[in-house]
């Protein structure tokens, strides 16, 4: 059998509980270390891919799954790949992070991001980790670097080896950008457009598709995309984001798209979720705060949910 298939019918027939068996944890296992040695620049492996328009909540949705604190703020915050790995391992943890240069860099600037590794003692560090790696990388306004490209093909690697429960592998990709502006140039729309598609168009990858809610769903970019590189619809999974800032009237139609039942379907349907507010996010809310939020939103919100 397939990895990839392995990994959606484990998830098909009894959620995540599926991926904790002897013969799926083996296989993801192995899918982990390949993807830590850096395997997947040349072999397709299974990964989970976050993207969607900028603004969508997709740093929200990736913090939500990997419970990883990635600087959020209003605006555009990925300016590259970011891949998380997780190795489930009974030692004691450690987080890594490492900068995997795109294959068309020269061979001095390969060798000067290869040499890029450091390890993040606390998540509170991140921020800074982002930032060093964004100076290496050249982009514009990340340390002393005031000219150079809004975006690049490098990617940030982190690495989290503990009792982290899965061999995953997960990636948030920049958000698309829908047209040039003064601050973001055509340039730098072709560069999101390239990396979003180097990825989502690899038959191993599931699509986590981020659209916002108060946003017509048809309308969103990467929901034309991955109709373009899954036509039959097998690995894409829809996450409608910030309920809470639609606008009043509009609720029966949001609430049709996350039942699957909107002219815009997915084989694998919607879900939804509720991103912290910038006030929540900056009290650095626990976990299970969050689900606590979330489902106290849900609850109190019926013309949504019913």
């Amino acid at each position: 059998m397939a990895v990839d298939k392995l990994l959606m019918d484990a998830i098909d027939s009894s959620g995540l509980a599926g991926l904790q068996s002897n013969k799926s944890m083996q296989r993801l296992e192995q899918i982990s270390s390949l993807h830590a040695r850096g395997i997947s620049n040349s072999i397709d492996l299974p990964q989970l891919a976050v993207c969607g328009d900028q603004s969508s909540g997709k740093s929200s949705t990736l913090e939500g799954l990997t419970n990883i604190p990635f600087p959020r703020a209003d605006g555009v915050c990925t300016k590259s790949p970011t891949e998380v790995i997780f190795e489930h391992s009974e030692e004691q943890e450690s987080i890594t992070a490492a900068i995997i240069p795109h294959p068309l860099r020269s061979d001095q600037a390969r060798a000067r991001l290869q040499e890029y590794h450091t390890n993040i003692e606390d998540y509170s560090q991140l921020p800074q980790v982002i930032s060093s790696a964004g100076a290496l990388m050249s982009l514009r306004g990340y340390g002393d670097n005031f000219t150079g490209p809004a975006f690049v093909e490098d990617v940030l690697r982190i690495k989290v080896v503990g009792r982290t429960g899965l061999h995953l592998s997960i990636v948030n990709l920049p958000g698309l950008i829908p047209t040039a502006s003064e601050e973001q140039t055509e340039e730098d729309v072709q560069t999101v457009q390239r990396i979003v598609d180097s990825y989502i168009q690899k038959p191993r990858t599931i699509i986590l598709a981020i659209v916002q809610a108060s946003n017509d769903i048809a309308n969103q970019s990467i929901i034309r995309k991955s109709k373009l590189y899954d036509r039959a619809g097998q690995r894409t999974v829809g996450v409608i984001t910030k309920p809470d800032l639609i606008n009043r009237g509009t609720e029966s139609r949001v609430a049709l798209v996350a039942k699957n039942q909107d002219t815009t379907k997915l084989q694998l349907g919607f879900y939804m979720l509720q991103n912290p507010t910038p006030t929540k996010m900056e009290q650095a809310i626990m976990a299970s705060q969050r689900s606590a939020n979330e489902s106290q939103f849900f609850h109190s919100s019926r013309r949504i949910c019913h």
